[in-house]
């Protein structure tokens, strides 16, 4: 608990301000979400750890593969808690995972290039979008006297148009923080059944974008926006309660 107050500490007092960004100064930077990233790694670590005293036969095959029966070092739980490819963010992984890929355990694994490539192309797509769109489709609108104006009709495609431009920052976002995991080798998370097998680098994919815009209902979104923290939320309340 001492060390996870720690991290906080470290990250939002002494290394986020030191940034010297013009839009810290200026307070348009929102440290929240690397506050919520950290939050859910140091939880997810305690969880893991009180796992490894545990009886094997009595854990779930969830909590059996990401148990931690060693202490892990203070350099290691630093390296995972701040690891700058994710801190920011996000995805939220486990402590278990970021230690075999720090000590190479699991075999050599593919080249990430092609991987990266297609991910660098995504990010490119998502910005450029989001360039193009925010500009027409402010939410600031909301509050002119314009959009007081408007019919019906005009108003409810503004509003949905305009919740579809935001969307393309966070789809951007995570995007980008996708690659920084992919190309370091890390977002390899196994081989497909196919024939021939494929690499699977989905160990740091945070959103898919397809199924978020075309999701059937809203049973599906958890699934498929912000897919790491879904992720976590399951295997952790189960664990939990």
């Amino acid at each position: 608990m001492l060390l996870g107050y720690a991290s906080m500490l470290l990250w939002n007092h002494y290394l986020l301000p030191r940034l010297r960004l013009p839009h810290w100064l200026e307070g348009g930077i929102d440290a929240t979400g690397s506050l919520m990233v950290i939050t859910l790694k140091i939880i997810s670590y305690v969880i893991n750890y009180s796992d490894g005293v545990l009886k094997e036969e009595d854990l779930r095959e969830a909590q059996k593969r990401n148990r931690l029966t060693k202490l892990p070092s203070l350099l290691e739980y630093f390296g995972y808690c701040l690891c700058c490819g994710s801190h920011v963010a996000g995805p939220v992984y486990e402590m278990k995972d970021y230690l075999e890929w720090t000590e190479r355990k699991g075999g050599p694994s593919p080249s990430p290039y092609l991987a990266t490539c297609k991910a660098v192309l995504q990010v490119a797509v998502c910005m450029g979008l989001y360039l193009y769109l925010v500009p027409q489709f402010p939410l600031s609108r909301f509050t002119e006297p314009v959009y007081q104006e408007y019919g019906f009709w005009k108003r409810l495609s503004y509003q949905y148009m305009s919740g579809f431009t935001a969307c393309w920052k966070y789809y951007f976002i995570w995007s980008i923080s996708e690659v920084s995991i992919i190309i370091s080798g890390f977002g390899f998370s196994g081989w497909t059944d196919s024939n021939p097998p494929k690499p699977r680098w989905d160990r740091a994919k945070n959103v898919d974008i397809l199924g978020v815009e075309l999701a059937k209902s809203s049973v599906q979104l958890p699934l498929v926006w912000n897919i790491q923290v879904s992720t976590w939320l399951r295997h952790c309340k189960l664990a939990i309660f």
